[in-house]
């Protein structure tokens, strides 16, 4: 098993996503903090993001890191899990519903397309959108 950090490189699918934790200086804290649970998009989803808010986020270092929090989660929270849980609180501050949908588990409506890669540090989920938080999509151009 790797760390968070790891298992996101070496899956080759969160590029993009891991050059924003790079650019927000997240990587010490994905490869050996925690324990923590990560709803990470991948890059096809962060390409259909317009790019003037993409570049936006990526350019404002305070924003930018309140982005990446929110996708972060204190404790380990697999799929098994997540089917009883409705909140849960981000290390941005700001809550992330979960519910059960005819597509699976959504996480603020956003379905997890892969589930539970296991981590030394925590457990990954891939989702198909990056998440804003409200007050980052209330600041949003």
């Amino acid at each position: 098993m790797k760390s968070i950090l790891a298992t996101l490189q070496e899956s080759g699918s969160f590029a993009t996503f891991l050059d924003l934790i790079q650019a927000a200086g997240m990587e010490e804290r994905l490869s050996t903090g925690g324990p923590y649970t990560i709803f990470a998009p991948d890059d096809d989803a962060l390409r259909v993001i317009p790019r003037s808010e993409f570049d936006a986020i990526r350019g404002d270092a305070d924003r930018l890191v309140d982005v990446l929090n929110y996708h972060i989660v204190p404790g380990v929270h697999s799929m098994i899990d997540l089917l009883g849980i409705r909140t849960l609180r981000s290390l941005q501050g700001g809550d992330l519903t979960v519910d059960i949908a005819p597509e699976g588990v959504v996480v603020n409506n956003v379905p997890l397309v892969e589930s539970d890669a296991w981590c030394t540090n925590g457990i990954c989920h891939a989702i198909y959108t990056l998440l804003l938080p409200p007050v980052v999509r209330a600041a949003a151009p």
